[in-house]
């Protein structure tokens, strides 16, 4: 039986091929579009779920209070790890890690000359405590002595290769920042499901002595403290713990104005908790859960347009129906035959989507920085997530068209009776309706998203990013070759020699720098604090980038603090609303009364979806660590080389890197760009899903009313109007779902621009052009269908008559 079922359901499917392949492609784009969410959201819930121990590891951040409200860091004080396990005995391990980036590294090689390389991300400092709290395997080493002398390293597999070519790198050197590290240890690769993307482990002996005594001073995302909770033990002593710390070095009460305290975090809340920073990029929560209705809605779709193509069809498979019910077959055996074909379409799509996904991940894994991959030999989720997915689409796709097709009866269908327009119509209407509500509801997020990223690119900054380009330097002098003890300075004065060299400017960071120290300040006799961001920059800093001064002067050009410069929120946050009283006032940063010598129009000082923040601006040599120089001229290319020829003399121990004020600022829209791509991508998948929907739906009609159009022909109606009345059909069902999806919509993006601090508003405008992109769409796909019925000859469609 299930031979002949097998047989009969291939060749329809070749005989009805035309539908066949559109069933096949809608249903491919839609299982490849839920596949590769699939993918994404699975990799975001895997992440350090490896570790052995994984329900009783923390991490500890740090919160508090000010004129900003509560605000969230990653970072605590270096030596906190240390302390609390000492006041902790619950805690069992504590650990600190001290993650670098834009590390320098370097290998000597076998004539005495040094290798440099700069690597962006996977340099840590961390102890040999971190083994025995997460599961990192080690290849070459003694687990129980790594880490614990100073100036010692352990390096992946991966960066073994990398930089000395194979696995024997016991003994070897590897030099950070110049100073040289022996390897002692080689470490199996990071799996890419981790926030601890560690490739190159550092003791933290060799810096202990410089961190621990300032912990407390002040915070560094770099600086993270994890520990491992003993069995049985609650967290209430190590949440009592670390209140007891605060206390010993923040104060109790009023002495603590801030409220400064620490939190716990699990350690799987690392990777979706959009509070605080990882060494990694992040998923919220709330990705993973719209990103799964996305996928669903995706295999809603094709289900639908499966049900509409297949219904369609039904008008040419009527005697065929009835000749086998005539001949004895039941409407069980039909529905497992209509069933059949259903599931040959479904496994088709899937095997299909199977080499979709392959060919997509490589470009979808660049575009989105992740590490997605596809195993039907060792991922047995994989095939799970197939049969759930044939099964699911065969039933949910088949079961109706199975129903309604087995259900004709046969003395009807034999005389060429058509099928009926009445509730399996409607039911089919309220497909198109559900079908053109998710396509809409994309396309209307899609467009709010793209709009809100255009504006946060176009809005003004409130500083000047054109033919300005960022060079870092060392924080710290080195002597060369080219003048002795040479001086950031004289590296600024030689560079401004150089032909379209305009200006240049000294700073620790250029505006709208994802790197920023924040502390608090109180005005000079008050005891109110007063949270705010710090830029270290020279005198031509405020010049260079045309930030506006509105009250005062502008900052001295002293290699100490002498006096600052504010911006307005600052000066309103102290309760000045004319700029000019705020002149000359004192304020008391880290025990220093310092002069307010101007205030500055607000500019990103951060990323340009940020809030303005309080800022001041100061000198500090010593922490400048980028030269910004504005160029003029045609001849870019040949300045950044005699640029690059005077730092090279002044820095041979260091890489010469680049980049330009704007493509600083672009680089930090990524993740919106990255969005909005993401979701035009998906929602292209279910409008085109869609289409294939109208088409199916715009044939059955054409092929239910084939002859009501030929009498309405004999009668004089024109081509024209023929067109128009399929048309008005699905202008009506677009309407009807564009009112349902719009308020939806509204409410739904409404909540996602609340995430933006300058965001847009969804006018009119928006939703107006959603509906005309779903209409243009929607009566491009059924003109075709539409017109080739107002064509066709009546004597052809009467001629049964």
């Amino acid at each position: 039986m299930f031979r002949n079922h097998l047989i009969t359901a291939l060749r329809t499917l070749f005989r009805e091929r035309g539908n066949s392949i559109t069933n096949i492609a809608g249903l491919t784009l839609g299982i490849t579009g839920s596949l590769l969410l699939f993918l994404i959201v699975r990799q975001g819930l895997q992440f350090d779920q490896h570790h052995a121990q994984k329900d009783r590891i923390y991490r500890v951040i740090f919160s508090e209070s000010g004129s900003n409200g509560l605000s969230f860091v990653q970072s605590v004080p270096a030596s906190l790890a240390v302390e609390l396990k000492t006041e902790v005995p619950e805690i069992q391990e504590a650990v600190t890690t001290v993650y670098k980036q834009n590390s320098l590294l370097g290998v000597v090689k076998s004539d005495g000359t040094v290798d440099r390389f700069k690597e962006k991300n996977g340099v840590v400092f961390t102890e040999n405590a971190f083994f025995r709290i997460f599961d990192r395997e080690i290849l070459v080493g003694d687990p129980s002595k790594i880490l614990t002398e100073p100036y010692k390293a352990l390096i992946s597999l991966r960066w073994a290769e990398k930089y000395f070519g194979g696995r024997e790198v016991i003994g070897k050197e590897i030099l950070y920042n110049n100073q040289p590290y022996q390897i002692e240890g080689l470490l199996a690769d990071f799996p890419t499901t981790t926030d601890l993307p560690f490739e190159l482990m550092l003791s933290f002996e060799s810096i202990r002595a410089q961190k621990e005594p300032t912990a407390w001073d002040g915070l560094s995302d770099e600086d993270n403290c994890y520990f491992l909770l003993s069995q049985d033990a609650g967290l209430g002593s190590v949440e009592a713990g670390l209140n007891a710390l605060v206390e010993k070095h923040y104060g109790k009460g009023k002495e603590n104005p801030q409220g400064k305290h620490f939190l716990i975090q699990p350690l799987d809340e690392l990777h979706s908790d959009m509070r605080v920073g990882n060494y990694n990029s992040k998923m919220p929560a709330a990705a993973k859960i719209a990103f799964t209705a996305i996928g669903l809605f995706l295999l809603l779709t094709c289900c639908i347009n499966f049900i509409n193509i297949s219904t369609a069809s039904a008008v040419n498979r009527t005697k065929e129906i009835g000749i086998k019910k005539v001949l004895g077959s039941t409407r069980g055996q039909l529905i497992i035959q209509i069933l059949t074909e259903s599931s040959m379409v479904t496994l088709g799509a899937c095997l299909l989507s199977l080499l979709a996904t392959q060919l997509l991940l490589p470009v979808v894994n660049s575009y989105m920085d992740l590490s997605l991959s596809l195993s039907l030999t060792s991922d047995w989720g994989i095939w799970l997530y197939f049969a759930v997915i044939w099964g699911g689409v065969t039933l949910l796709s088949g079961l109706y068209p199975a129903w309604v097709i087995s259900g004709l009866r046969p003395g009807h269908v034999i005389h060429g009776s058509s099928v009926s327009r009445g509730s399996g119509y409607t039911i089919r209407r309220t497909l198109i309706v559900s079908q053109f509500f998710i396509s809409q509801f994309f396309i209307i997020s899609t467009l709010v998203i793209y709009a809100q990223f255009r504006h946060m690119q176009q809005r003004d900054l409130g500083f000047v990013q054109e033919a300005i380009v960022n060079i870092p330097i060392p924080a710290i002098d080195e002597s060369d070759s080219m003048m002795g003890q040479t001086s950031k300075r004289t590296l600024k004065a030689e560079l401004m020699r150089i032909p379209g060299v305009e200006a240049a400017s000294l700073s620790r960071t250029a505006p709208a720098a994802n790197s920023v120290i924040s502390t608090s300040i109180n005005l000079s006799g008050s005891d109110e604090l007063i949270n705010t961001q710090i830029k270290e920059a020279d005198g031509d800093y405020i010049d260079l980038f045309g930030l506006e001064i509105l009250a005062g002067a502008g900052l001295a050009d002293l290699d100490t603090v002498s006096g600052v410069v504010v911006n307005e929120s600052l000066a309103k946050s102290a309760g000045f609303e004319d700029y000019s009283e705020f002149v000359g006032q004192e304020i008391n940063l880290w025990g220093n009364l310092l002069h307010v010598n101007g205030v500055v129009k607000d500019f990103n000082s951060t990323s340009p979806g940020d809030n303005v923040s309080p800022l001041l601006l100061m000198n500090g040599l010593d922490s400048y660590q980028t030269i910004s120089l504005k160029l003029t001229g045609a001849q870019v290319q040949q300045q950044l080389g005699q640029i690059e020829e005077i730092w090279g003399k002044a820095y041979p121990q260091h890489l010469f890197e680049y980049s330009f004020v704007r493509d600083d600022v672009s680089n930090l829209f990524r993740g919106e760009r990255k969005t909005t791509s993401l979701l035009a991508f998906f929602a292209g998948i279910a409008i085109f899903i869609g289409c294939l929907g109208l088409f199916g739906l715009a044939t059955f009609m054409a092929n239910n009313r084939q002859k009501e159009v030929g009498v309405r022909k004999v009668l004089g109606a024109s081509a024209p109007s023929i067109v128009w009345l399929f048309s008005k059909e699905f202008i009506r069902l677009i309407l009807v779902a564009f009112a349902l999806s719009m308020p939806i919509a509204w409410f739904v993006m409404g909540e996602v621009l609340k995430e933006f601090a300058y965001r847009i508003s969804m006018g009119p405008a928006l939703f107006i052009a959603a509906l005309g992109v779903s209409m243009g769409i929607a009566l491009l796909t059924v003109s075709y269908r539409s017109i080739q019925a107002a064509l066709a000859n009546p004597v052809d469609t009467l001629h049964a008559e």
